[in-house]
């Protein structure tokens, strides 16, 4: 089910409790589909839905649909890490764990072309079943979501229960390795912005940059002085 990706910076905006999760107890969460808001993610139901769980990442490090959709009231922050970094812990919860693993980058279509797609996919999944055949659904999207640029984390843990009610699974990493880089809200106030530093740079001695997104600083203007306006040129 491995899927090599060619190393690439991804991102992702959590809120700050969840990243504090990340550094305390030292864990990457990976969500059972069925947890998201999107019906398409389970659109395909099978036998071994209940072991398959994702992480979403996004390849698009500048995005005020990001900040606005994933984070409220300035309690988000973005993370960042590589392909390269994402392969690496999610092999090595496999070798662990006897796990089976994909990264990839997310296909968008119309929504009449994912109807297409899934009906394909049942089909094939009906003639010969393969999981990793089931798994394709899980990089698709519709167009709606576009705006995201996914790049799609997913396990596949044949040792789940179908029975349990489990949403999700966590594996072990070492944070301060895997994540390269901490950006706040850049419409966080500066109170927060202070809050957030003294966290990650005094508290948990995090190596990387902690800095504050400038996506809305202010550029210098452009200062017009003139006298003389020429009514005809408006």
């Amino acid at each position: 089910m491995a899927d090599e990706a060619g190393t690439k910076r991804l991102y992702r905006i959590l809120d700050f409790a969840r990243v504090v999760q990340i550094f305390e107890r030292g864990e990457l969460y990976f969500a059972k589909p069925s947890t998201w808001e999107d019906p398409y993610e389970q659109r395909i139901k099978h036998s071994k839905d209940h072991a398959l769980f994702a992480q979403c990442w996004s390849e698009l490090g500048i995005s005020d649909a990001m900040w606005r959709i994933y984070s409220q009231n300035g309690m988000g922050v973005r993370i960042s890490t590589t392909t390269e970094k994402l392969v690496g812990v999610m092999k090595a919860a496999c070798k662990e764990k006897g796990y089976k693993y994909r990264v990839k980058e997310v296909e968008y279509k119309s929504q009449s072309a994912i109807n297409v797609e899934a009906k394909k996919i049942a089909a094939d999944l009906r003639g010969a079943f393969n999981v990793s055949r089931a798994a394709d659904m899980l990089y698709l999207k519709r167009d709606a979501f576009r705006h995201e640029n996914e790049w799609r984390a997913t396990f596949l843990a044949l040792s789940e229960d179908r029975a349990s009610d489990k949403k999700g699974l966590a594996i072990k990493i070492d944070p301060h390795g895997f994540i390269d880089r901490i950006l706040l809200d850049p419409r966080a106030p500066d109170e927060l912005v202070s809050a957030f530093k003294y966290y990650f740079k005094s508290k948990i001695k995090f190596r990387g940059e902690v800095a504050r997104s400038v996506l809305y600083k202010s550029p210098p203007p452009f200062e017009i002085e003139d006298d003389v306006i020429n009514i005809e040129d408006l």
